[in-house]
């Protein structure tokens, strides 16, 4: 069986593009926003 550690092929032409979920299902663009969500604002 796998899981979050099967191997996806994604083609994608001209679209810049990062993985943020990682073997154990963390999901860093989440981690990531919820820290920021007051970036920038005053």
């Amino acid at each position: 069986e796998l899981g979050m550690e099967a191997i996806w092929k994604i083609e994608v032409e001209d679209f810049p593009a990062f993985i943020l979920v990682d073997d154990k299902g963390n999901d860093f663009f989440q981690q990531i926003t919820s820290k920021c969500n007051n970036c920038g604002m005053k």
